[in-house]
């Protein structure tokens, strides 16, 4: 069987849009732009959790990084990556490529330039020695369509 031992690991919301707050959701499920790009790529996905909805469930108000900035939150932010943070150590252990982080652009929590939660994810990445090779955002709302070339990082 094949496998292409290349990891990409994504926001929760990329894969299960059904999670973001009332209008600003991007598709209807998954965001296709990206399942398409990951296909053609051969990236096996690990999604990260949701910490918005897991913090404060589904019918959360729309909250700012400010409003979300608090030793509660990122202690919540922490704890819930920390599983994830242990699976990536053990791919990269086993001589899996880890070739990138996709986050959301302009989330409070989930962009990578500046979101909470991608804080925090960072920090315990960068504590346990994990290797990512590239970071990508999906952007605001008004644009739902996730092209590569434009929207990577430079790490």
């Amino acid at each position: 069987m094949q496998r292409s031992k290349r990891i990409l690991v994504v926001s929760h919301c990329i894969l299960n849009q059904n999670t973001v707050i009332p209008h600003e959701a991007r598709a209807l499920g998954a965001v296709p732009s990206v399942l398409q790009w990951v296909g053609k790529e051969g990236f096996g996905l690990v999604q990260l959790p949701c910490p918005e909805f897991t913090f404060l469930g589904l019918d959360r108000p729309p909250m700012t990084y400010e409003e979300y900035n608090t030793e509660e939150y990122r202690k919540h932010c922490r704890s819930i990556v920390t599983p994830v943070i242990e699976q990536l150590v053990a791919y990269q252990e086993s001589g899996y490529e880890l070739c990138g982080l996709v986050g959301i652009g302009s989330s409070p929590s989930c962009d990578p330039l500046r979101g909470i939660f991608m804080e925090e994810f960072q920090e315990l990445q960068r504590k346990n020695g994990i290797i990512i090779k590239d970071t990508w955002f999906l952007p605001d709302v008004s644009d739902p369509i996730f092209d590569s070339n434009t929207h990577r990082i430079q790490n």
